[in-house]
């Protein structure tokens, strides 16, 4: 197959590239002009090898033209379009109308210019449990449920499924869960974003990459939305997930930030009910819970020691990064891939 992934650079982008190629597809990835230029070591790495038979272009997505010329390189068009580029927290809090182009226009530019083609590809778009809004009391969550997004990024992407849904192509959707990977560090201000009574049901980003090479190609995900999670090993509690990263880091648990720290209410997340049904259809799950622990544990092996003796002083500095305590302004409640990247260039 011949598959167009659009914000192949992101986390989970480089992850679905990742398993295109391994499924033993062709790979052409669409990107924003800045973001070679931003492109990290381990990319740049990625990109020479085993990455050095993908396509990469750089367009737009909010210039009708820049998306046109990069369909219409595939003569007939490619047989499916994975969608994840975007802007998430806290970049789509900072600039709400250019979320809206980027996120929506965006989208809405790709339809129109898979519309034009001889033969429309699949469309697979990347949505996010933040749709559902706050479910903290209510954590157990369905594909039905209703949509209540709370925040810029959850209603662009609200809109984005409404105009895959109207557009007549055959597409797929997938709401993502929590997106974890071990480079993230517990050192982002959207930390105390989030309550810490919170069920979290976390999809490692190999598995989430590999639900979208799935979707892309197989006939029975056509017409579908689907929750993508990690299942029943994957879930745990925010305040259980921080007491492991903490103590990974030489910090102890995370027992020294206060409940006030944190925000009360309005963020997203929870369990999904019905997530096991998309692992039966599209066969993503390698890792766990504790796979992803594991590679904290790694990566930080070498820094753990030296952390411990420092540990008072970061444990004071991080309680002073809560915007509750200081007073500053209540930040909104971001997406969940917004909370796990450090860099914030990446786009999911």
């Amino acid at each position: 197959m011949e598959i167009l992934v659009t914000g192949g650079f992101g986390n989970v982008g480089r992850s679905a590239v990742k398993a295109c190629i391994a499924a033993g597809h062709n790979v052409t990835i669409l990107e924003s002009p800045q973001a070679m230029a931003k492109a990290d070591a381990g990319l740049r790495k990625m990109l020479r090898s085993p990455w050095r038979d993908c396509r990469v272009l750089f367009g737009d997505l909010r210039k009708p033209d820049n998306v046109r010329k990069a369909l219409s390189s595939f003569g007939k068009g490619p047989d499916a379009l994975i969608h994840l580029a975007a802007l998430i927290p806290p970049a789509a809090d900072q600039d709400e109308a250019k979320t809206w182009e980027v996120n929506a226009g965006g989208t809405k530019n790709l339809i129109e210019a898979c519309l034009s083609l001889p033969k429309p590809p699949r469309f697979v778009l990347a949505s996010s449990i933040a749709t559902y809004g706050d479910r903290l009391k209510n954590f157990w969550i369905r594909v039905d449920d209703e949509l209540k997004p709370t925040e810029i990024y959850s209603r662009t992407k609200v809109e984005c499924e409404g105009l895959v849904k109207a557009s007549g192509l055959e597409h797929t959707i997938l709401r993502l869960s929590y997106v974890v990977w071990a480079k993230w560090l517990p050192f982002d201000p959207m930390l105390f974003a989030m309550p810490p009574e919170t069920r979290l049901e976390v999809v490692h980003t190999e598995d989430a990459g590999r639900a979208f090479a799935a979707a892309a190609e197989l006939s029975l995900a056509a017409g579908r939305t689907l929750n993508i999670g990690g299942g029943p090993l994957c879930r745990t509690s925010f305040r259980a997930f921080l007491d492991r990263i903490f103590r990974y880091y030489g910090l102890g648990d995370s027992s020294f930030l206060p409940m006030e720290a944190f925000a009360a209410s309005d963020f997203h997340c929870g369990w999904y009910a019905d997530s096991d049904q998309a692992e039966e259809l599209l066969h993503f799950r390698r890792k766990t819970l504790e796979d992803y622990y594991e590679e904290v544990r790694w990566e930080t092996r070498l820094i753990a020691p030296f952390a411990t003796l420092a540990a008072p002083a970061v444990r004071r500095w991080l309680i002073g990064k809560s915007p509750y305590i200081k007073g500053r302004p209540k930040p909104r409640a971001g997406r969940v891939q917004g909370l796990l990247r450090l860099s914030r260039q990446e786009k999911r």
